[in-house]
């Protein structure tokens, strides 16, 4: 027999071929109708899934394409040729009357992912179809038999329930985390949200929205960049990946929101970009945090700046000097350039011998500061060694991670007030922000069955590394904890929001702080079903917190320590803060709060303008403001208040607070008053008796001199020559008192400058045998200015010149005009000046240190009197010199005064 319609059909086909159908009602394949042949060959070699239920029995035909649903260790092979009831005992009931209808004249049926649970790969699983039933006529034209095509789509749906789950948990955990989402269309320019961030931007929540309405949100300062970064992320080439950080503005109340922007673009086949999408994360805490961290710093390194006691701060094993302030310096006898790029030991050697670097090693290692009290040291005061009793404390500034890498030095002298004693610490300042929306652990807890599914991230927040029971997360909460969190879930099932922080223990027994936050989902009854949410470790933010205030507290008792009032004054509203030991200065009581402009009331009416003058000069070129000026207290009493403090300004540039500190010196201020009288009286004193000795001694020379007494006579010309350098003295004595007490008089007139100069060289020279002054002297015409100080100036530096320079037998005295002024320099080739020594030569009574210092008489005033005459000239000193080469004094004074 030809049996041409079953001869392929892959394994379907050999399957049908195998099998003894004489058992089968259907009989033998030779006597099967033409139809049943003609449908089977259509099945066989279709590659589409086909399945045929023919005859009254309904006997089973499939194909190859059909044979994969059927799964393993199920149905196939034992369903070819099985009778529909037998193959589908499972399903029967759902597929019988489908069957009926078709063959009973009905329409074909059509059904699509239609569940219908088959037994296959050894069990009943669910499985999808989409089918359809239409008849299979046979030679009389009736149905004898059901055709049935289908698909199984049982991935498609299931693919498609988790996708919808999975949407779900993402809209969950968004709105656990209050971000904000949107998505942007750069082809329609259209822009979507969500609810959130419509009220972050003040918009009605049925309002539509396109890219530059959410641009119009974003605070001015930030659109550009914002804009730039959206540009970039439309560009193929930079990866599509979209970050910002900017600040919004909500279009009704106003409120600033700043936030961080993520998204990824999407792009055609073209490379061109149809989507760009992400969310919003509400920074403004986290920021506002980082923001008084950096503050606080700046704040703790202006106060270590200007503090009146010495700091230091040391790095690494070497002892690197990383900061040190003016005080110290001082303290030191040494130059900022001695410390600048070095360690401690390259700019103060000798620390290292007296047993600094064993305290110092010491504190590194183990983390204890070290406390020394009258500690002796030798230091450089006006040009000479000193005894210096000094109060230190090494103070160990730990890192991050606990480990201990700088050390800060405060040195007091307190040489003059042993009798107080006092210490001046100051703590490490550590600060690390709280973690960001990165590391947020989240939780899905069915409130019907009490079970919970959380992430690792939240396990590794209750400290442990895999999912535990939901009882062993609440266990972990601290014993003190439990009757907020239980408040908290009460109170969530009444508002559908919870909101707690609690203390959770690890099992090493370390206690961590958590903040929990989230929402609860309802059914279509008001019933709660789910609480899905968010938990975020804040141990750190709390720990920034806490130490944030220790900082300020030691920093507060280092300035109490020290007398040192500190104030603060925000430069936009005028209101001013400060310290106890400021009111203290200004003899207020504790606590008693005045306005900026009451505070000026204090100062006395002549310093009061300057005062201002010199705050406002530092504010506007963010230099660091210092005074010394008199205040009048309530009870009427005079005193004199030294103040320092720095402007702090904005990104832009624009000045916001200013910061200072004040001491006060009225005590130093009336020894300083008490020794200016005393030279004063006794130079007066003095000057009288030095003028009637030095017109005896002068008639006693002219008396011997007659009477042929040569030997007697020049001894009277010496003792007259001493009453010269006497009566100079007692004039520098004089000059002093009075320009301390602004007393010093001038005179100015029109004279012509060189010849006043040459007349000064003149009778310079005819003082000495050894020297010679060259003048050097360029065309500079009339001058207004007093010309007997001027020429004073002149005769001092050319005096100095000679003094300095006993081996050296010239000196040189430029003049030149620069800048409508002019210069003079006086230049000699003497013993020159030590570079650390170059600061105090104006000072008064600095004189030469060293082991030259005996061969050079003077109280060391001249240079102090000549600055001072030409400060009030309105011009300016200076000196350049190398030690061992000479030194070159300069000054200028304007050709005509504006005043």
């Amino acid at each position: 027999m030809n049996f041409g319609f079953i001869s392929g059909g892959g394994e379907c086909g050999a399957l049908i071929r195998s099998i003894d159908w004489t058992k089968n009602p259907l009989g033998p394949i030779e006597k099967w109708p033409q139809s049943l042949r003609t449908t089977l060959s259509i099945i066989l070699n279709s590659k589409f899934p086909m399945f045929l239920f023919w005859g009254p029995e309904l006997i089973c035909f499939y194909n190859d394409a059909y044979r994969p649903s059927l799964g393993m260790d199920g149905k196939h092979p034992n369903a070819m040729g099985q009778t529909g009831a037998e193959a589908w005992p499972e399903i029967w009931e759902i597929i019988k009357p489908l069957i009926d209808q078709v063959l009973s004249g009905g329409e074909a049926t059509w059904s699509e992912d239609q569940l219908i649970p088959i037994y296959r790969n050894g069990k009943i699983e669910d499985v999808y179809w989409t089918f359809s039933y239409s008849p299979a006529y046979d030679e009389t034209e009736k149905p004898a038999g059901v055709f049935v095509t289908c698909t199984e789509n049982t991935q498609k749906v299931n693919t498609l329930k988790a996708l919808s789950e999975s949407k779900d948990e993402l809209e969950f955990a968004i709105n656990a985390a209050e971000l904000g989402t949107w998505d942007y269309n750069p082809i329609t320019n259209k822009f979507i949200s969500n609810t959130r961030l419509k009220r972050w931007f003040g918009i009605s929540t049925d309002t539509e929205i396109d890219l530059k309405t959410a641009l119009n949100a974003i605070a001015e300062k930030d659109r550009k960049n914002v804009q730039e970064a959206i540009l970039n992320a439309l560009d193929y080439s930079s990866g599509g990946n979209y970050k910002a950080k900017y600040t919004i503005i909500n279009a009704k109340t106003g409120k600033e929101r700043i936030v961080k922007a993520k998204g990824k673009a999407l792009f055609n086949e073209q490379n061109i970009a149809y989507r760009l999408n992400g969310t919003l994360q509400d920074i403004t805490e986290e920021v506002a945090a980082q923001n008084a961290f950096r503050e606080s710093e700046e704040n703790f390194r202006n106060l270590i700046l200007q503090a009146p006691v010495g700091m230091i701060i040391l790095k690494g094993e070497n002892f690197f000097v990383e900061l040190v302030n003016d005080t110290y310096l001082k303290l030191a006898g040494k130059t900022r350039k001695e410390f600048a790029e070095k360690t401690l030991w390259e700019a103060l050697p000798e620390s290292k011998t007296l047993g600094f670097d064993y305290l110092l090693k010491k504190v590194m290692q183990t983390g204890i500061a070290h406390h020394g009290n009258e500690q002796v040291i030798t230091s450089i005061r006006n040009g000479q060694k000193e005894t210096v009793y000094i109060n230190f404390v090494y103070e160990p500034l730990k890192d991050a991670d606990g480990s201990i890498n700088r050390i800060m030095v405060v040195a007091i002298d307190v040489t003059e007030i042993l009798e107080s004693k006092r210490k001046i610490q100051d703590a490490e300042e550590r600060a690390r922000l709280a973690s960001a929306a990165a590391g947020l652990g989240t939780f899905d807890l069915d409130l019907r069955t009490g079970e919970m599914t959380t992430s690792e991230r939240f396990d590794e927040i209750f400290g442990y590394k895999l999912h535990v029971p939901r009882s062993n997360y609440v266990s972990a909460i601290h014993p003190d904890d439990h009757e907020l969190r239980l408040n908290a879930h009460r109170r969530a099932l009444d508002i559908g929001r919870i909101y707690y922080e609690v203390r959770v223990v690890w099992q090493d027994k370390s206690i961590h702080w958590i903040r929990v936050q989230g929402k609860i989902y309802y059914d279509g009854d008001g019933k709660a079903l789910r609480m899905l949410g968010t938990v975020m470790d804040t141990t750190q933010q709390r720990n920034d917190k806490e130490e944030l205030l220790q900082i300020n507290q030691r920093l507060e008792i280092a300035l109490e320590a020290g007398r040192l009032g500190s104030y603060e004054l925000d430069l936009k509203t005028r209101k001013i803060r400060f310290s106890d030991q400021f009111n203290k200065n200004y003899g207020l009581l504790p606590k008693k709060k005045l306005s900026y402009d009451e505070l000026l009331n204090f100062v006395e009416p002549n310093f009061k303008a300057d005062v201002i003058s010199a705050i406002d000069t530092a504010i506007l070129t963010g230099t660091i403001y210092q005074a010394e000026y008199q205040i009048r207290w309530p009870d009427g009493s005079i005193h004199w208040i030294k103040e320092s403090g720095k402007a702090q300004y904005d990104e832009k540039g624009n000045p916001i607070t200013f910061i200072g500190v004040s001491f006060d010196i009225t005590e130093t201020k009336q020894l300083q008053q008490q020794k200016d009288d005393f030279i004063g009286i006794a130079s007066h004193e003095l000057k009288t008796p030095v003028t009637s000795i030095k017109a005896y001694a002068q008639v006693l020379e002219r008396i011997l001199l007659k009477k042929g007494d040569i030997k007697e006579a020049e001894l009277m010309k010496k003792m007259d020559s001493q009453l010269n350098r006497l009566t100079n003295l007692i004039g520098d004595l004089l000059d002093v008192t009075k320009v301390n007490l602004g007393k010093l008089q001038y005179n100015h007139t029109h004279f012509d400058f060189n010849e006043m100069v040459r007349f000064a060289i003149e009778e310079l020279q005819r003082t000495t045998e050894i020297h010679h002054i060259l003048a050097d002297l360029q065309e500079v015409g009339l001058v207004y200015a007093d010309k007997e100080r001027v020429s004073q100036v002149v005769t001092n530096l050319m005096t100095n010149a000679i003094k300095y320079s006993p081996d050296s037998e010239q000196i040189v005295v430029h003049s030149s005009i620069e800048n409508n002024s002019v210069v003079v320099c006086v230049e000699d080739f003497g013993i020159g000046i030590a570079e650390n020594n170059l600061n105090k030569v104006f000072e008064q009574f600095y004189r030469v240190s060293g082991s030259m210092q005996h061969t050079f008489p003077g109280l060391g005033l001249g240079l102090y009197i000549s600055s001072e005459i030409i400060k009030r000239e309105g011009g300016k000193i200076w000196v350049s010199s190398t030690e061992g080469k000479g030194s070159k004094f300069c000054f200028s004074i304007p050709i005509q005064r504006t005043n």
